[in-house]
Order: structure tokens, then C-alpha cells, then sequence
């Protein structure tokens, strides 16, 4: 009996250890959390949506946390949209334990965007004069770029963002009087300032 007992715990034992093994080398892929993920998006704002594919989940036993990408996601507001290329994130072991979700971060890569849908669907969210006035300044342009930014304990992001990216084949007229053709740079923004480098 004795040995029946240990051989189930050895066995039981060795599950838990290969699975642990898989899921830190390969993961699994999964939609589960999409659902989560969409309430989030939707408490910040009613209108604004997400379509998500499935997640690829990575265990890091390490940090205690679980890493997170998805390909091909798309954030919608009033019919604009912004595609991305890909979504990381980190959750925290410890929230889900305690049946809450909790994103520590977020890096994003978006697909390469007309400048001036990514005017109009910031604009659908926050009806400026500027944007109104930058939208009519350009004419064509395409961007390129990479978002990071954490959250607190209590799901609001941090100070600490990061915005970097390129932006390439950029129009810009200005009461016809100044105009820009093939305009290039790559930028950096954060809370501090905004850098523009390799500016053509």
C-alpha cells in the first residue's frame, strides 16, 4: 500500500514537474483571457472595442508571472481602427491567485498605418482643434511604431510611458504655403519631451 501511495506521488510529482517544463518552454495558446481583456477596454471606454486572436501563454518562474503576446489584434473606436502586429504583456501569478487579472505592462508594435488614420481615430476618441488642424495639414504619410507603457496596483498606467517609431513618405501642406514631400524621422516620446532623430 505503502508503495502504491509513493508511486502516485512520484507520478503526481513528475506531471507537475513536465508540465511546469513545458509551459516555461513552449506554452500554450488559449482565448480565455480575451474576454477579460475586452471588459478592460470597454470600462475605459464604451466605444472603444478589441478583436484579439488567441494568446501565447509563457510561464516565467523566475518572476512569478506569466508572459503574454497575440498576433494581429485590432483596437476599434466609431469605426476607426488601429492595427497592431503584435501585443505583450506580463500577468502577474499572484493576481490570479487571488481571482483578480492584472497586466503589469504592455509593449506594442503596430503595422504600418496611414499617419492620417491614426489622427482620425485619436480624434474619435479626444476631439481637439489640434488634431482637427493636423489633419487637414496632412496629406499622406505612413507610421511605424512601438508603445510601452505599465500600469499600478490599481490598473492605471504609470508616468513612465515610452512612444517610439518612424514615420516615412510623409506630405504635409500648410495653407499651401509650406509643403514637405517624402518627410522621414524617427521619434521618441515620453512624459519628459519628445525627440525627433534621422530627420530627411
Amino acid at each position: 500500500m505503502k508503495k502504491i501511495i509513493l508511486s502516485i506521488f512520484y507520478l503526481l510529482v513528475t506531471s507537475i514537474f513536465l508540465f511546469l517544463v513545458y509551459f516555461s518552454l513552449f506554452g500554450f495558446e488559449t482565448d480565455k483571457f480575451n474576454n477579460q481583456i475586452q471588459k478592460k477596454i470597454k470600462n475605459t471606454n464604451q466605444d472603444l472595442k478589441i478583436e484579439i486572436n488567441k494568446v501565447k501563454l509563457i510561464l516565467d518562474p523566475f518572476k512569478f508571472q506569466i508572459n503574454a503576446k497575440t498576433l494581429g489584434t485590432k483596437l476599434i473606436h466609431k469605426k476607426k481602427s488601429i492595427d497592431f502586429e503584435v501585443i505583450k504583456t506580463k500577468i502577474s501569478l499572484k493576481s490570479l491567485f487571488e481571482n483578480e487579472f492584472l497586466i503589469t505592462n504592455v509593449n506594442a508594435s503596430t503595422k504600418s498605418i496611414e499617419i492620417k488614420n491614426v489622427i482620425l481615430f485619436i480624434q474619435s476618441l479626444n476631439r481637439s482643434t489640434e488634431l482637427f488642424i493636423l489633419e487637414k495639414f496632412v496629406k499622406k504619410g505612413y507610421l511605424i511604431t512601438d508603445i510601452n507603457f505599465n500600469f499600478d496596483d490599481n490598473g492605471n498606467i504609470k508616468n513612465d510611458y515610452k512612444i517610439s517609431g518612424f514615420v516615412k513618405d510623409t506630405k504635409i501642406n500648410i495653407f499651401k504655403k509650406y509643403k514637405m514631400d517624402n518627410l522621414e524621422f524617427i521619434f521618441e516620446l515620453n512624459k519628459e519631451n519628445l525627440k525627433l532623430k534621422k530627420i530627411k
